[in-house]
């Protein structure tokens, strides 16, 4: 019954699933090499190579977060974790291969053929499995939201989305009430399909059994009723019911870090409890070697844009820099292709640009669709001052009036700024103090999530922008 139950049986389905990947692509390996007849003999006699081997790539998945299931397993961090195991796995492949011992216990040809079968049929059949044994009935998650108001219908949206697994059902919604306003306890009414149920928090655990949940998510606008339910819900929990407050649900559904509902204490415990020390230094070499490695390409394309842009604008400079905060308040001069007119900002002065800028030029405007006018960052990654992901740098004007106005804005300079962030890929384009303060949602949750897999989601959500040409957020 447990919604925990649920994500330890994922994690089994999915480890089943790659077990059984890794074994057709090893026989298939050995029978293409050595052919059927000699396959049984074969494997009989290495077998302790294919023990070791089996053994690699499960712990290289384990290492990439493919067994670490939680409420919102989309099926893009599927592909995100999948290629994180295939990059371990390499590893592994690479380190074992090249021992002298694991080379006789099982040849190279073989190993390399194994990985690559294996590659190509463990994420078809995850993808078949998420389409078809994952979004069974009974693999549903039932789920009971606490509340009606705004926060618990933008909950039901994100959590019923067919792209998240596993597969959501809302069965209710239920609304606490006070001892001596219970006249209408058992009564109900319907929101879009769903039940809203009626009742006092001594009888509430009894309404979540009988409904046999799996899941409460608590969606209150604020935080009193929920003190109140505490040790009921503490007691489900016990019982094998997964629950979640509010804080919890909007972070894990929804990706951000709701400002209405911390603290100094949160921010202080977020910042304890990350491993901001390690992956940092993990950050640098991924930002190194990835725009090393990159650098024929975005050089390429940087020499076309640059052409282009002086083909339109015979006498203005292909570049444009501007002053931007960067890490612990630090400025830095940030480089960019000239998307604007000469002197466009002689008049307005540092404003936010919008989607329709009429100081933007006609090529300008479809580098910034693209964001290919962010190319020249990487110039500012190499030098240390930026990563490839974090939050946006702002201009000092608009840092320090956005510092005075939204609560935690300053935590962003706690990071390196990047070329793209989360809030980049989760968030519409936006240019008011509003859209600042929700776009701080998702960069304070990127501060309290930093990993390299989310840096890779991130990236690839950027690439995908970039091919397709979506608007930010979409």
């Amino acid at each position: 019954m447990a919604s925990r139950s649920h994500l330890r049986g994922f994690a089994v389905w999915i480890a089943l699933i790659d077990l059984v990947a890794l074994v057709i692509s090893s026989v298939t390996a050995v029978v293409l090499r050595i052919g059927r007849e000699d396959m049984p003999e074969y494997v009989y006699n290495h077998i302790d190579g294919w023990l070791i081997f089996l053994g690699s790539i499960i712990l290289a998945n384990y290492l990439a977060g493919s067994y670490r299931i939680q409420h919102s397993f989309s099926r893009f961090n599927v592909v995100v974790t999948w290629l994180f195991s295939m990059i371990f796995s390499v590893l592994v492949l690479s380190v074992f291969s090249y021992a002298w011992l694991f080379a006789v216990l099982l040849g190279r040809g073989i190993l390399l053929l194994s990985i690559v079968l294996y590659s190509m049929l463990s994420l078809v059949l995850k993808m078949v499995a998420y389409h078809t044994l994952f979004t069974q009935d009974f693999l549903l998650c039932r789920t009971v939201i606490m509340g009606t108001g705004q926060r618990a219908m933008e909950i039901r949206g994100m959590i019923e989305n067919r792209f998240i697994l596993p597969v959501h059902k809302v069965i209710a919604f239920v609304n606490i009430l006070d001892d001596v306003k219970v006249t209408d306890a058992g009564n109900h009414s319907v929101i879009d399909g769903v039940a809203v149920l009626n009742c006092t928090v001594g009888t509430f655990e009894e309404i979540v059994r009988n409904m046999h949940a799996d899941l409460v998510i608590m969606a209150f606008q604020g935080r009193e009723k929920d003190r109140m339910l505490y040790s009921h819900l503490r007691r489900l929990r016990f019982e094998g019911v997964e629950t979640l407050d509010t804080y919890g649900a909007i972070e894990t559904y929804l990706g951000k870090t709701p400002l209405d509902l911390i603290d100094e204490d949160t921010m202080t415990r977020v910042v304890m409890e990350s491993r901001l020390p390690v992956v940092r230094r993990l950050k640098r070499i991924f930002d190194v070697s990835v725009t090393i490695l990159s650098a024929v390409v975005w050089i390429t394309i940087g020499l076309i844009i640059a052409v282009l842009i002086k083909l339109t604008e015979l006498r203005n400079p292909i570049f444009y820099s501007q002053i931007r905060v960067g890490q612990f308040n630090k400025l830095f001069r940030i480089y960019k292709f000239r998307t604007m007119y000469q002197g466009a900002e002689n008049v307005t002065g540092p404003v936010w640009s919008d989607g329709y800028d009429k100081r933007v030029t006609p090529v300008g405007r479809v580098l910034r669709r693209f964001r290919l006018d962010e190319i020249p960052q990487f110039l500012n990654i190499l030098k240390g001052d930026m990563s490839i992901v974090g939050p946006r740098p702002e201009r000092p004007e608009l840092h320090a009036e956005l510092e005075k106005r939204i609560p935690f804005f300053g935590e962003r300079s706690n990071v390196l700024p990047g070329l793209t962030g989360w809030a980049q890929v989760r968030y519409p384009y936006g240019n008011t103090v509003d859209d600042a303060a929700r776009k701080l949602e998702y960069d304070i949750y990127y501060i309290k999530n930093l990993s390299l897999s989310l840096d890779l989601q991130i990236i690839l959500r950027t690439i995908r922008i970039v091919l397709v040409g979506l608007e930010k957020g979409e």
